[in-house]
């Protein structure tokens, strides 16, 4: 019965989340994005706004995205309106920085956002 009840109890530990959707909300700008892959710098404005009702805005260069967001352990998914699921690794967030962590085709990509007061 004591295996039983520390089984459960690491699986619910290992369960839950990291972060919450909370500490996301509020406009985030990027001030480094990088092709960690090839080590080069992406030259394109980024920023991402997340509201209390779990929609968000990014915006990136010319393009716009608008749809829903949740966090499940330390990873962000949205959902554009209309289109598939994304999901990126939330390497580290604390009040005032976010550093996504991504696979885009087969490239590892870093940004690093400051929240806007």
């Amino acid at each position: 019965m004591k295996k039983l009840i520390l089984v459960l109890l690491v699986f619910l530990l290992g369960c839950t989340s990291e972060f919450t959707d909370d500490q996301l909300l509020g406009k985030w700008t990027a001030v480094e994005w990088m092709d960690i892959t090839n080590d080069k710098i992406i030259d394109i404005p980024v920023d991402f706004s997340f509201d209390n009702e779990g929609r968000y805005v990014a915006n990136n260069g010319n393009a716009t995205e608008k749809g829903k967001y949740w966090i499940s352990g330390d990873n962000l998914f949205t959902i554009e309106d209309g289109k598939a699921e994304k999901k990126v690794k939330i390497a580290k967030l604390q009040n005032d920085s976010l550093l996504f962590r991504m696979n885009r085709a087969g490239t590892i990509e870093e940004i690093l956002l400051v929240k806007e007061n």
